[in-house]
């Protein structure tokens, strides 16, 4: 199992980085289970138990906020979700491994939602030819009132 995070400590801030973690999926509550993607190592992925030796898989300087990752079947590619902030900017990138190297399906820093936040690319919804997906968020302040709520858009991409 892959686990995503932005780089640093809280999510209510943006960092440099996202960074990924693995563990076997039968030894996931024990510490000494997971390594840490430490780079890349003659084209192979390098790993390290030691946190401190994590290196990102994804970076965007300042703009690396509660990210998720999914795979899409179709396409047999990974689909990173990277929130900018709370002010609507977000972005999906795509790799053919979950360490990438990544590419860009979509970007925005603001879509006029008002400060959305927390993207998701939930598997279940994603159709079995992969064009239809849909997006999960919350968090929509518009007016300067705020609805935090559970809100879905679908998405239809195209390949």
């Amino acid at each position: 199992m892959y686990v995503y995070s932005q780089q640093g400590p809280s999510a209510y801030q943006s960092d440099d980085g996202v960074l990924m973690a693995r563990a076997h999926r039968d030894r996931l509550r024990g510490r000494t289970a997971w390594t840490f993607f430490a780079g890349m190592e003659g084209g192979q992925p390098a790993w390290s138990p030691d946190i401190a030796m994590a290196r990102p898989v994804f970076e965007y300087k300042g703009r690396c906020q509660r990210v998720d990752a999914v795979y899409h079947p179709a396409t047999r590619r990974y689909l990173l979700v990277v929130g900018y902030g709370h002010d609507g900017g977000w972005g999906i990138y795509d790799a053919p491994k979950p360490w990438g190297p990544w590419s860009t399906v979509f970007h925005t820093e603001y879509w006029g939602l008002g400060e959305t936040h927390g993207y998701r690319i939930p598997t279940k919804w994603i159709a079995p030819d992969g064009h239809d997906l849909a997006l999960v968020f919350s968090g929509l302040i518009y007016n300067g009132v705020v609805y935090d709520a559970f809100c879905v858009r679908k998405m239809k991409f195209e390949f």
